[in-house]
């Protein structure tokens, strides 16, 4: 299942170390994580999200503004594995765990016996998702060369992340499945109009992303309204681009409002591989 970053042999969990026949070895932090990133895949010394922007997203998230997403996504799940025999499962950009912890939670209480791993380029990240629970397999390691063995996964998650095609294609069982969450044209919409002076709404095309590895099997459509208090406003601005894209004075006009009402739409699509992909 686990892999080495280095030689690409299978990694052996020995208490807190897991290592290669190639005597590559890598311990376990005392916050419970492996850290599987090469620094040559880092692209500075702090990669991902900072602390900041971490606990933005975790008192934002904790507050329960999303919460709806996280259940469309563990129902999908749910519909998908609860046939499936000791599924293993990987959120990939699983950030400070929060999609992934409920997502454990549900298929627990559904019966479905299954192996959560939860990756991030993020240190600041993983450490986070740590202090949610130890009963997942918490990572930080390069979505794009993922440190697991080719087709091992029954599931993958992709939520709110760069999507990789050729990794997903790497990491999917021939009968597994990808689930992507991703902002409609409209998400966050009355923001963008509060900050930019020509918003575009525009629509992410999941379906054309990975139309060359994966079948789309179904989409579902989210599409309500969140009303937020100043403290959970400010989070959402730190915990995405538009906190540096928009300025103090449109920030502040934000912040004081006594309650924030935003749209909130979003795509989540799921996939399966193409069988050419998996033949001989």
């Amino acid at each position: 299942m686990l892999i080495c970053p280095v030689c690409t042999q299978p990694l052996v969990r020995v208490e807190k170390s897991l290592s290669c026949e190639n005597k590559h070895s890598f311990d376990q932090a005392k916050q419970g994580y492996f850290n599987l990133l090469l620094n040559p895949a880092k692209k500075s010394n702090q990669p991902g999200d900072n602390n900041e922007m971490v606990q933005a997203r975790t008192r934002f998230l904790d507050a329960g503004h999303y919460q709806s997403i996280s259940d469309a996504i563990n129902q999908m799940a749910i519909d998908l594995l609860w046939q499936q025999q000791d599924a293993e499962i990987l959120d990939v950009g699983c950030g400070e765990g929060y999609y992934t912890q409920r997502l454990h939670h549900a298929l627990a209480d559904h019966q479905i016996n299954h192996e959560l791993f939860g990756l991030d380029i993020s240190k600041d990240a993983i450490k986070a998702a740590c202090k949610r629970t130890k009963d997942i397999n918490w990572l930080v390691a390069n979505g794009k060369k993922t440190p697991f063995s080719e087709q091992s996964m029954h599931l993958t998650l992709n939520v709110f992340n760069r999507i990789m095609p050729d990794s997903l294609k790497h990491l999917c069982h021939p009968q597994g499945h990808v689930l992507i969450a991703s902002a409609g044209a409209h998400h966050l919409q009355q923001l963008k109009e509060a900050i930019y002076d020509s918003p575009k709404f525009v629509e992410f095309d999941a379906i054309a992303v990975m139309k060359d590895h994966f079948k789309h099997v179904q989409r579902q459509q989210l599409d309500f309204v969140i009303k937020l208090p100043p403290a959970s406003t400010q989070d959402l601005l730190y915990m995405t681009p538009h906190a540096w894209r928009s300025s103090p004075q449109t920030q502040q006009q934000l912040l004081s409002q006594e309650q924030l009402e935003l749209r909130v739409q979003i795509n989540l699509d799921c996939f399966s591989p193409l069988e050419s992909e998996h033949k001989d």
